[in-house]
């Protein structure tokens, strides 16, 4: 199913003995942020609406994407199964199909999916007389952070020259009642459009959405190419088309569906020191220089919810949504690298420094060729280590991926360092902010093609009579046990 608003996703936990109400007062300076963080840490997981914060009469929900089954309800399949459809919609026609039957297949899969303009009723949303931040109960997550933090806003921008839009979700530290910061990475698609504006010398316009329905905002973080549409993307999902709103003071559309939004603009000659912020590395962040945002106009919905996470290490929504990612991405990476078998980016990586990867090798150097592959593709060139193991190896296990990496390499040849490459902005160890070095590991079989001149041995394997025969045993005595 689908959820059309994030009320619609609340009602649902709730049904569904998912969701909890506190009711107690909550402070939004690391009170609130830090029970959303134990309830996955050592709870059950659920969503949580704090409907008492300190000093607000304005409701907080989080904890949407805490689990695996929370994230299969939104999309409404198992990510891989999704990424399996994404697959087929970019697919050639195989050879019992015709051009004109795989077309029509893809019209039935992507028609109706463009988000659609549609207009606003006056009775659904207030335009808020002043623009006041500090009215909005927005939360300090750690004790080292630089100041109050907007940790789930969808920011979205216009290139000034083909008015593609780009969705992304980046952190906005408050600096006063009417500015905030705007975090968005070099990488990333946000940060792409501020610099085309920045050669021009030309005042951005910026939306920024704070809530809305968890679908919607799971698109907002998937990476996706450059000029592909996030609202688009959402309707490939969800198999149906988003509506959306002019802006009323920016020439940006948003989803109807919109709990809170902030309407404004961003200077291109204008920076300001933003952070320390307790980030999904485990560290903070360290302060850099970023865009300001300023709000023009709040346009919200009548008694808004407002939405928030937190990020830390290992045990946050972050990560699950990062898997998702990772499942559902998988098979479209397969297309571009066919020899992929299997994929994994252990949690503990913080979901972006290392990624194991496991292939049917055919030809020497064929690890390394994947490597190269991975650091050239999308925000996969961002990974710091990439490790490539055979296919007999379960990626999932890191016994078996260790075992692997300590019986299949020969340091001094099966180690490579790749200097002076694109980092993400939050690799802390990297000498310089956004360029560092990679690592790739082949933890392969050699042969002598590959100047291993020794016979490689051969891994350990029950014969399959005996095994046959074992279980055939085991079944008896187990049966005999009952």
């Amino acid at each position: 199913m689908t959820f059309d608003s994030l009320r619609d996703y609340l009602n649902f936990q709730e049904k569904n003995n998912n969701l909890i109400h506190i009711r107690n007062e909550v402070d939004p300076d690391l009170e609130l942020t830090y029970i959303l963080s134990e309830e996955e840490r050592i709870g059950k997981k659920r969503t949580i609406i704090f409907d008492n914060v300190k000093g607000y009469n304005m409701p907080v929900a989080g904890n949407f994407f805490s689990s695996d089954r929370y994230i299969e309800n939104i999309l409404g399949d198992s990510p891989y199964n999704v990424g399996l459809r994404l697959k087929n919609l970019v697919r050639l026609p195989d050879n019992t199909e015709s051009m004109i039957s795989r077309g029509l297949e893809m019209m039935r899969e992507l028609g109706g999916i463009r988000p659609k303009l549609t207009q606003r009723k006056s009775s659904e949303f207030d335009v808020v007389d002043k623009v006041d931040l500090s009215s909005y109960p927005i939360t300090k997550n750690w004790p080292g952070d630089g100041g109050k933090y907007i940790t789930m806003p969808m920011v979205i921008t216009k290139d000034p020259e083909t008015g593609h839009r780009n969705v992304g979700t980046y952190r906005m530290q408050v600096y006063d009642n009417e500015t905030a910061g705007m975090h968005w990475h070099i990488h990333k698609g946000g940060a792409e459009h501020f610099g085309e504006y920045r050669s021009e010398s030309k005042t951005m316009d910026v939306a920024v959405v704070i809530g809305t329905d968890p679908l919607t905002f799971f698109s907002s973080i998937a990476p996706l190419p450059n000029g592909i549409d996030e609202f688009s993307f959402r309707g490939i999902l969800a198999k149906k088309h988003m509506d959306l709103i002019k802006g009323e003071t920016v020439d940006i559309e948003y989803p109807r569906n919109s709990e809170i939004v902030l309407e404004g603009y961003i200077d291109p000659k204008e920076t300001k020191i933003e952070g320390p912020f307790g980030d999904h590395t485990g560290y903070y962040s360290l302060e850099e220089e970023f865009p300001v945002f300023h709000v023009k106009k709040i346009v919200q919905k009548k008694n808004p919810i407002y939405m928030t996470t937190i990020v830390g290490k290992l045990w946050h929504e972050d990560v699950r949504i990062g898997k998702a990612i990772e499942r559902m991405f998988l098979p479209l990476i397969q297309i571009q690298i066919p020899e992929i078998v299997d994929m994994n980016i252990p949690e503990e990586s913080v979901v972006a420094n290392l990624m194991i990867v496991s292939i049917k090798k055919r030809y020497p150097g064929q690890a390394k060729k994947v490597m190269f592959s991975i650091w050239g593709t999308g925000q996969m060139m961002l990974t710091k280590i990439v490790v490539v193991v055979d296919d007999d190896i379960d990626i999932h296990n890191m016994k078996q991926v260790l075992w692997a990496m300590t019986t299949r390499i020969d340091p001094s040849s099966d180690v490579f360092i790749i200097p002076g490459a694109p980092t993400d902005s939050l690799d802390h160890p990297a000498r310089t902010f956004n360029y560092g070095s990679k690592m790739g590991i082949d933890a392969t079989r050699k042969g002598p093609d590959e100047n291993y001149n020794r016979v490689w041995p051969e891994t350990l394997k029950m014969d399959k009579n005996v095994e046959e025969r074992v279980d055939e045993l085991i079944k008896k005595l187990n049966n005999a046990d009952k």
